[in-house]
């Protein structure tokens, strides 16, 4: 392409549209960090009146909820604001949609990122890499936003995948128990065993009680990169191998190869990369969140995990043609 004037004042203003965008992603962080939706709720009120609730200055709260109404957060109508329909559904706390605890999330992320070039030249994360479970606040938080994310996915792959030659299911890592719980409700043949930490599955107890199907799900306390107990026709592992490094996941492929029935399936749903590993975006990006959230992790490409999964044993590897957000990809394979 022939470099003209227009084209770099265009590449320009895209560029600088970058450095900016942290307005936008720190204004819905703050706001669901004050409540501030759930505060407004199904009526409308004034910044006065949410200031009041807040403890903030009035004019400074003015400033900020005008600046939400400018993202089409909020809606405003003379002095008072109000949520949208739309907001309803995923800012007030108890609806099925709710997006409030990875919007926390993300803003705990936000400043491990704040350290980025930190990370870059030392190789070493931003924070000790725990999982969250060293605080019981952080464990509750980061496991209900996994189910907060889960909740946009889990009916999809559960409704386009067919476990109906499958009885038993072993979910590694399986957090809040969403996908468990999805894959149990779509097939009612089906036994599945979560097997995760201590701490996570005092969360994923409760979260489940109220599914209709926790009768058929077990919970097993252990670490899947130490040992996976029992035979399985199915297993599955849902945003798993982008926290471990390349050995660590070799070594996991073969663990889960041998705990898997003759004929069982292994399914794998993560943010996979094309074979330059520079796209799509997002999971090149949430690569870089790995490094500054693990001692090893990345996001990996098809052909890195098609290899993993073609030594280990596995055969007939397909990836299914869904339309998932953050360029979600599920990989199948079969023993």
């Amino acid at each position: 392409m022939e470099i003209t004037k227009d084209n770099v004042d265009k590449h320009r203003e895209r560029t600088l549209e970058f450095g900016y965008s942290f307005f936008k992603s720190k204004v819905l962080l703050t706001a669901v960090r004050l409540d501030v939706f759930n505060i407004i709720g199904e009526k409308g009120l004034s910044a006065g009146d949410i200031s009041a609730k807040i403890n903030s200055n009035v004019c400074a709260t003015e400033t900020f909820l005008d600046a939400i109404v400018s993202l089409d957060l909020l809606q405003k109508d003379n002095d008072k604001y109000f949520n949208t329909e739309e907001g309803k559904e995923i800012f007030i706390n108890g609806r099925d949609r709710y997006i409030g605890d990875i919007v926390i999330l993300q803003d705990v992320m936000w400043d491990a990122w704040s350290r980025l070039s930190d990370s870059v030249i030392s190789g070493k994360p931003a924070r000790k890499p725990d999982m969250f479970q060293a605080d019981k606040n952080e464990t509750r938080n980061f496991i209900i936003a996994m189910h907060n994310t889960a909740m946009s996915v889990a009916p999809v792959i559960s409704r386009e995948m067919d476990l109906s030659d499958c009885k038993t299911m072993i979910d590694l890592g399986g957090g809040a128990g969403t996908y468990s719980v999805f894959f149990c409700t779509g097939n009612s043949d089906l036994k599945a065993t979560i097997l995760d930490l201590p701490g996570t599955l005092k969360i994923t107890k409760e979260l489940i009680s109220s599914s209709g199907v926790a009768n058929r799900i077990k919970l097993i306390e252990g670490d899947f990169n130490k040992e996976i107990k029992g035979q399985y026709d199915v297993a599955f592992l849902s945003n798993i191998i982008h926290g471990e490094g390349e050995q660590e996941n070799i070594a996991l492929i073969r663990r889960v190869y041998n705990a898997l029935n003759s004929g069982g399936k292994i399914i794998i749903q993560d943010f996979i990369l094309d074979n330059d590993k520079a796209s799509p975006c997002f999971p090149a990006l949430f690569s870089l969140n790995m490094l500054l959230f693990t001692e090893n992790g990345r996001t990996y490409s098809f052909q890195e995990i098609k290899g993993w999964l073609q030594e280990a044993g596995f055969c007939d590897l397909t990836r299914m043609d869904l339309k998932l957000p953050r360029s979600i990809s599920v990989l199948i394979g079969k023993k």
